[in-house]
């Protein structure tokens, strides 16, 4: 078969039309089902809301810098969640990626396609980043070609690619970061690497890390190829070497890698104890020859995203690497280290940052298949007579047996599978045949496009696992985020305060569309949030089961009063889930309706005490949410405590004795409920109280069974809520199992309340109980906080300033959820921000006229740009001496 190379210009031109003749047959299949390339879940709210956010955004900056000759980046954005960091937030998903700058270019409503062209892009330019790495070692062109077909189009890049787009940047990453280790290697300039890993950096910390331990893996062993055993002469200005370049790339990412890092380390998500098997199940060992062939999208997430879907090729390049167990020892050691990742999951754990399991880095693994690809495809045709005949053993009797064993798990893909790589196998272990390069060169090139066409079919194919069914309609994301939310019907209304918040309940989520409507909500997603926002949800026992996505606050009435919810969204007919006072209609459409009501707190209100933090520990959750209309709940950070006398606390909830029946299969033996059956319930009766909020308090909520989700049903009359919870073996616990479930306000008395599990399984419930809220003295409570406001608000880019009157010394606080960017200057002078009732921002007043200001800036926002700055000068100087040396 030769040993033939090409030109750059001739390589890059074949795999480009090789590149459009298989993307046909995977992108095609988008265009002729009418369908746009965003995802129906996060791909709306998260990755196309954040692109199309981000050209705005980018707009902005432009647009003041050259119309309002002025420098301003906005850092803080009122309209995200409970208000957030812009970089911070978005830059998992958009900012500091380079091609996601294509944005300002675009308007909102042509994102869909831009959106669509960055995804195609992103594939495209992982398949050539491979080839420059496979040409920089001088492979077999024909070989590159395979395996940069194969690596582009990877069963990981056809699942992840048009799910969470930017799942594929790394694979355009590591290649050229590895050209750039070996380029130090080889003592050739570093520039490639240091800005290699800058990029990887700047994009996204979640898959640098990944990249980081992949590079690390590859640098060893190809020191040990280099110096053949360690010697600490050698060793040690090696280490230096790249240490140094090392530190200089990711110097230069700092501005972007340090907030970004810094704030997912305060997550709650990171600390969470997540469940890590000594080894998975079985089943799904036994999977995984068939999961080789083939996607099974609709089981990625409960399999660890082992999703590997590779060409039938890859197999037999890796079968004739074992068969010649002598040579390429590299590479046999790259695969068994990174298979023995694979079959681990610890490992999983430990490459996902010590998270929940998962074998997203996956991705790295079809790499070393493919370079396998690379380096045996010139030994397909120099195979000896034992070698041949171990291949044929191996691909025509082995593998099929195994999948006839394995025959439960097999699907018709995993079959073809087997068979393509049979007819390969035979081919190549055929003594007679006389390896023409051109005929050789078609027969394996169409093998390898109808493997991935058959991927693709078997993937997106209504007719198959109808992944393509999972997208929306094109012309539909857009519309989604802006004229269709439900939160248009607030604009309609024309409030023109500066100032105020909806709430919903009973509509289909749709997350995050407030930043696209520029209105202030109740409802997040994105994988990364602000602490004290978890924190506030977590103390209030809220019903959400996801710190990072949160729709509401279940229409607690006082909640929605903290919080400044003026308005409140709810489904024609389902008025019985409105909060307590909210009952003037101000608008409606066909779907929804929105009340109003006056009876909220504004953005600055005050407090003349405050509940300690001994104080507020030893509350019920019922009766913290009742003190924080009372006195103000200053966190305890070292000293900050205000100078304000303690609140006298009193609380009205009442707290009904009941009796319990059951229905269905289910036992009760103290705090352990045993369920048998599906939707076996259990019914508490009891003697309510009129005019109140009905609470069913669950605290140390555990559950083992076969499910890593489930669903718990609360009903009372008329009102049905459900909650969704995680267990530790779900990637998305958070370590919540303490849950408050409003049944809503009713001003006639209840009796009976009935719980349902929706899954078998057994239950540990540390404690449950009812409450019920009366609203009696709501209003009054409300009223007190608003006597003292701040008036004359104005939110601007990073700086909110007010105005505020005191009589006596008070606690102003006001309705921004709290971050250590935020500096506070009262009358001019800069004093300590508090962090108060959980999640909002504090500030001591004295009595008197005051004008207060606050201003934002990201957290470790400028060590970050000082260090980036002084790296990037360090690199100047660096090449400038190089240059004076040549």
């Amino acid at each position: 078969m030769g040993n033939k190379t090409e030109t750059g210009k001739r390589a890059y031109l074949r795999y480009t039309l090789w590149f459009l003749i298989t993307g046909a047959f995977v992108f095609g299949w988008f265009a002729v089902s009418g369908k746009s390339m965003v995802w129906k879940f996060d791909g709306v709210y998260q990755h196309f809301n954040t692109l199309v956010y981000y050209g705005k955004y980018l707009r902005k900056i432009l647009h003041s810098l050259f119309v309002e000759h002025k420098f301003c980046v906005p850092m803080w954005d009122m309209s995200i969640g409970y208000g957030a960091d812009i970089l911070t937030t978005l830059n998992y998903y958009a900012i500091g990626d380079p091609l996601t700058l294509l944005s300002v270019l675009v308007p909102g409503s042509l994102t869909e396609y831009l959106y669509a062209a960055l995804i195609i892009l992103r594939f495209y330019l992982a398949g050539a980043a491979f080839t420059a790495y496979c040409r920089y070692h001088q492979n077999e062109e024909t070989g590159v070609l395979l395996g940069s077909l194969v690596y582009a189009f990877s069963g990981f890049a056809l699942f992840c690619g048009v799910r969470h787009p930017y799942f594929v940047n790394p694979m355009i990453y590591l290649p050229l970061i590895l050209i750039g280790i070996d380029k130090i290697f080889r003592k050739e300039k570093p520039w490639l690497y240091v800005i290699m890993v800058a990029v990887s950096a700047v994009s996204n910390f979640y898959f640098f890390y990944m990249i980081v331990l992949m590079m690390v893996i590859y640098a060893v062993i190809r020191y040990l190829m280099i110096y053949k055993k360690i010697r600490i002469r050698e060793l040690v200005p090696c280490l230096g070497t790249f240490a140094g370049w090392s530190l200089l790339g990711v110097g230069i990412s700092l501005p972007v890698l340090l907030p970004s890092a810094m704030y997912v380390l305060g997550t709650g998500r990171m600390s969470a104890r997540n469940y890590v098997p000594v080894l998975y199940p079985l089943a799904h060992y036994a999977k995984l020859l068939n999961d080789f062939f083939g996607v099974d999208y609709t089981m990625a997430s409960s399999r660890y995203y082992t999703v590997m879907g590779f060409a039938p090729i890859l197999l037999v390049a890796l079968l004739v690497l074992l068969v010649r167990w002598k040579k390429n020892r590299e590479l046999k050691a790259g695969w068994l280290i990174l298979t023995v990742l694979l079959l681990i999951p610890f490992a999983g754990h430990m490459i996902n940052g010590f998270s929940y399991v998962s074998n997203r880095w996956i991705w790295a693994y079809g790499m070393l298949l493919s370079y396998i690809l690379v380096k045996m495809y010139p030994e397909f045709g120099k195979l000896e007579k034992k070698e041949r005949m171990a291949l044929l053993v191996l691909g025509c009797v082995v593998l099929p047996a195994g999948e006839l064993i394995l025959n439960q798990y097999a699907t018709l893909h995993g079959w073809i599978g087997i068979g393509m790589t049979m007819l390969l196998t035979a081919k190549i272990a055929d003594p007679k045949h006389s390896w023409q390069q051109r005929q050789t060169t078609a027969f394996f090139l169409v093998t390898t496009l109808v493997s991935v066409a058959a991927n693709a079919y078997f993937l997106f194919s209504p007719n198959q696992t109808n992944y393509i069914g999972d997208f929306r309609e094109q012309g539909a994301p857009y519309a989604m985020l802006t004229a269709q939310a439900q939160n248009e019907i607030i604009q309609e209304i024309g409030d023109t305060d500066t100032f105020y918040r909806y709430d919903q309940y009973g509509n289909v989520a749709r997350e995050n569309t407030a930043m696209q409507n520029r209105l202030y909500g109740t409802d997040f997603y994105y994988s990364v949030t602000n602490n004290a926002v978890a924190e506030f949800l977590q103390e209030m026992d809220t019903s959400n089961s996801m710190e990072q996505m949160y729709d509401g606050l279940d229409g607690r009435t006082i909640l929605d009063r903290l919080t400044g919810v003026r308005y409140f969204i709810i489904k024609k007919e389902k008025e019985q889930y409105l909060p307590y006072g909210y009952t003037e209609k101000v608008a409606e459409n066909k779907k929804y309706a929105v009340y109003r009501t006056d009876e909220t707190l504004p953005f600055g209100y005050t407090y003349s005490s405050v509940i300690s933090q001994d104080s507020w520990d030893s509350l019920k959750v019922v009766e913290k949410q009742q003190a924080m209309l009372q006195g103000a709940w200053i966190k305890r950070t070292g000293n900050t405590e205000a100078d304000l006398p303690e609140t006298e606390l009193s609380f009205s909830d009442v707290t009904p004795e009941y009796e319990i029946t059951t229905e269905g299969d289910i036992t009760i033996s103290g705090s352990e409920y045993q369920v048998k059956e599906k939707d076996a319930s259990i019914t508490f009766h009891y003697q309510g109280v009129e005019n109140c909020e009905t609470y069913l308090v669950i605290e140390g909520l555990d559950y083992e069974g076969t499910a890593t989700k489930f669903t718990l049903k609360i009903d009372r009359d008329n009102v049905e809520k459900k909650g969704a919870v995680y267990t530790c073996r779900n990637s998305f616990y958070s370590g919540k199992e303490d849950f408050l479930y409003n049944l809503g306000y009713h001003s006639e008395a209840s009796s009976e309340v009935t719980l349902t599990f929706q899954q078998k399984g057994t239950y540990t419930i540390g404690k449950m109980y009812l409450s019920e809220q009366p609203m009696n003295m709501l209003d009054e409570q409300t009223e007190a906080r608003k006597e003292d406001q701040l008036e004359n608000l104005v939110i601007g880019d990073n700086i909110i300033t007010g105005d505020i009157t005191l009589d006596q010394r008070k606690l102003l606080v006001l309705s921004l959820a709290y971050s250590t960017g935020w500096k506070a200057y009262v009358d001019g002078q800069e004093q300590t921000l508090l962090q108060t009732n959980g999640m909002f921002c504090g500030l001591k007043l004295e009595s008197g006229k005051h004008r207060i200001k606050l201003r934002y800036q990201t957290p470790y926002l400028i060590p970050g740009l000082i260090t980036g700055l002084f790296s990037i000068l360090l690199c100047m100087g660096i090449a400038l001496q190089m240059r004076k040396k040549k």
